[in-house]
Order: structure tokens, then C-alpha cells, then sequence
């Protein structure tokens, strides 16, 4: 049974103005818009985010990670992840959210959310710093999606749907010069991304490489040289990390037991489940909790 304690999870039906478009929302970034949530308590959302800070100051805390931000700043938020912004300077900007159903296609969804790995909660960079010629794209941009959001005029959907996928276009570019791995279309690469996205939605219950080597149709030794390619990490390890970064969220933000966090997560044994934490951060479960306090 779950606790009731667990930290709350916002949806984008919780908007605070009624508007035609299900899929989508957009408002300032301050206390006194549809953002006030953004500055309280750890939570967490069923939908994606995308959040430009134009100016201020302050830490955002996502998934047990601090960043330090000051000045204009993008911040890229997937469904499920725990975050809360401290502000030391107040900051102005804007907030997006949105569902994939916003996309009229699967494939668009998939080149747009999956593709791109701008939303990969375990090895993207989730801040991206803008320049004075990058503010201004964005400005402009962020500017046109808010007239259009509070239009109610024919083709409202579809036209924030091509604004959406401009802006993670633009997002894109920006992003190459943050992360680890290519995007360039090399040998093994789409391999690599099905295998990501098959560990996001499987970890709670898929556990060993050779499970999604079957599920991929290819091999355990395929997916290692893959995955050490494009993320100098083994399979195996990118399975350990997204369990890992499942169980330390729940261990930093919910009053759950032990054994309910491992249960949570896929595990029947529980001490199965702490040998595995402690193999992979030296320390049980019980103890990162504690640590904690």
C-alpha cells in the first residue's frame, strides 16, 4: 500500500485558467501566474515542461541534483521527475507544458520527445544557458506560442503543435554542445536510442540486458558495444542507473519503507534490492535515507 505522504504528482489539468487546448499550457514564470507550484514543495508532473528563465537567480533541485542558475537559463523536465526551484533573485520568464498527445502522429512524437534524448532523465543535461543572440529566438518564439495559446481562434492546436516542435528544434542546436553523445546519425545509433527508451519504460519490471536484447532483436554483446559507443556505459549500466535514480527519488521524497520502495521498483526480495544499492553507491538504502536527514 502506498503511503500517503508520497510527494504529489501535478497534472496539467491543475491549470489554473480554462482553456480549449487539452494538451497544452503556457504562462509567465511567477508567483502570481499558473506557476506557484514551481517554487513549493518537491513535486513531480505527468507531463513535460520546458522553462525559460530570462533572468534570476536561485537553485533548482531535480532528481537530488542542485543547479545553480543566474541569468537566462532553459530548464527540460520529463514526466516523473522530482524537482523544486529555489529563487535567490526573483526570476521572469516562462513555463511550458505539455502531453505527447499534443502531436498529431507517433512519429512526430517519437522525433520530437524520444529522438532527440532532450528529455533523457538520466545522462541529458537538464539546464541549457543562453546567449544575448539566443535570447532573442527565444523570445520571440516564446512570445508567438503565448498570443496563439490565448486565441481561440480555427487551427489553435495545430498551430501551437508547429510552434512546439520549432521550439525543440531550437532546443536541439543549443543542446549539442551539453551532452556526451553524438547525434549524428552513426552505425548502431538508432539501436542505442530504441534501447533507452525501452529501459524507461520497462525498468520497473525488465531487469537483465538479455531481456531487451530479445525485445530489441539483437544480442546482449550488440547492445554493450552500443551503449559504450554513444554513452560509455555498458547495457547493464544503464539499466542500474534509471533503477538507481528511480529508488533515490523515492528515498529522498516519500515516507516509504524499504520494501515498499523495492516493490515500487520491481523488486519482490527486498534484500535482493539493498545488495544491488549498496553494490552499485557503497551504502544501503537505509543508510542513504538516514544520511539524508
Amino acid at each position: 500500500m502506498k503511503n500517503d505522504t508520497q510527494i504529489p504528482v501535478n497534472t496539467i489539468n491543475e491549470f489554473c485558467q480554462e482553456n480549449a487546448i487539452e494538451y497544452f499550457k503556457v504562462s509567465g514564470f511567477n508567483v502570481e501566474t499558473c506557476t506557484i507550484n514551481e517554487f513549493q514543495e518537491n513535486h513531480r508532473h505527468n507531463h513535460y515542461e520546458i522553462i525559460w528563465l530570462k533572468k534570476g537567480k536561485g537553485i533548482h533541485h531535480i532528481d537530488g541534483q542542485q543547479y545553480n542558475y543566474n541569468g537566462s537559463v532553459l530548464f527540460l523536465l520529463s514526466p516523473g521527475q522530482v524537482h523544486k526551484i529555489d529563487q535567490e533573485e526573483k526570476g521572469e520568464g516562462f513555463v511550458i507544458k505539455f502531453l505527447p498527445e499534443l502531436f498529431q502522429h507517433q512519429k512526430e512524437v517519437e522525433e520530437y520527445l524520444i529522438d532527440s534524448l532532450l528529455f533523457d532523465a538520466i545522462d541529458a543535461f537538464p539546464v541549457i544557458n543562453l546567449t544575448a543572440s539566443q535570447y532573442k529566438v527565444f523570445e520571440d518564439l516564446f512570445y508567438q506560442i503565448t498570443v496563439e495559446f490565448n486565441t481561440s481562434e480555427m487551427g489553435q492546436q495545430q498551430i501551437l503543435s508547429s510552434f512546439l516542435k520549432i521550439l525543440i528544434t531550437n532546443i536541439t542546436r543549443l543542446k549539442h554542445n551539453h551532452i556526451a553523445y553524438s547525434y549524428i546519425p552513426e552505425a548502431g545509433y538508432d539501436l542505442f536510442k530504441k534501447y533507452k527508451v525501452a529501459v524507461e519504460k520497462n525498468f520497473k519490471t525488465t531487469h537483465g540486458v538479455n531481456q531487451y536484447a530479445d525485445m530489441l532483436h539483437t544480442t546482449a554483446r550488440n547492445l554493450n558495444n552500443v551503449t559504450k559507443k554513444f554513452s560509455n556505459k555498458t547495457a547493464g549500466q544503464i539499466i542500474a542507473d534509471r533503477i538507481i535514480l528511480e529508488a533515490k527519488r523515492f528515498l529522498h521524497h516519500d515516507n516509504l519503507s524499504i520494501k515498499e520502495i523495492a516493490f515500487e521498483i520491481g523488486y519482490d526480495d527486498p534484500a535482493y534490492f539493498t545488495r544491488f544499492f549498496k553494490n552499485y553507491l557503497g551504502i544501503s538504502p537505509q543508510h542513504y535515507k538516514d544520511s539524508l536527514l
